[in-house]
């Protein structure tokens, strides 16, 4: 089922502990790619990871911070949602996407994920149901290996298509791209924090001044 990109909804969620440049040029691409707007949604803890080393409200307030820097650079759309904030821990997708649907059955909807996650969807929680609420789009880095067998090779037959076409689409699409980014995690910037390295241009001067201020990942 098509739908006008106007209202097209791309979902960016993580941990974002810290949020750092790549997040940001991954929001301002997805913008590029045709949707109306990006929300990026910290967890409250990822089923799949460790507990974050900065609590829920400091992640926010950073990602915040970084959207923050984006104003005035005429990089509108882009906006910080605690909504899985909200709910206890463990945070699933599938809970944010429900609640989504909800509120609006004919906003098109996109989860966006890395090849990693792509990899491990089988494991997500209710992950059936996840093409029924939104589209998907995959983003990999050149020469990822992106799997396509078992569970995920029959979500591929059934609802591959043209990734161009997701902002169209209410859900139910899986899109594949390869975007170059930058070769950055947030486990390095914690550890270059650790270690005193200087973290200049690899997260906004705003969130730098936070971290240091708080004396996080130390």
């Amino acid at each position: 089922m098509a739908k006008s990109a106007s209202n097209a909804l791309a979902l960016l969620g993580g941990t974002f502990d810290p949020v750092h440049i790549g997040h940001l040029r991954m929001a301002i691409a997805l913008r590029q790619h045709g949707f109306a707007r990006v929300l990026m949604l910290p967890n409250q803890q990822s089923p799949h990871k460790q507990p974050s080393a900065a609590s829920s409200e400091q992640r926010l307030a950073m990602l915040e911070l970084a959207l923050s820097s984006l104003q005035g650079s005429g990089l509108d759309g882009i906006h910080a949602s605690d909504l899985e904030l909200q709910r206890p821990a463990p945070s699933y997708s599938v809970d944010t996407l429900r609640e989504l649907r909800s509120e609006d059955p004919q906003r098109s909807l996109t989860w966006v994920m890395g090849s990693d996650a792509w990899n491990s969807v089988d494991r997500w929680h209710c992950a059936q149901e996840i093409p029924a609420l939104a589209n998907l789009l995959v983003v990999s880095r050149p020469g990822a290996r992106l799997m396509r067998e078992g569970f995920q090779g029959d979500l591929l037959a059934e609802h591959e298509c043209d990734a161009a076409l997701l902002p169209q689409r209410l859900c139910g699409g899986i899109g594949l791209v390869t975007w170059p980014e930058l070769d950055i995690a947030s486990s390095d910037l914690r550890q270059a924090v650790k270690q005193g390295d200087n973290i200049t241009f690899l997260t906004p001067d705003p969130v730098r001044d936070f971290i240091l201020k708080h004396q996080l990942y130390r």
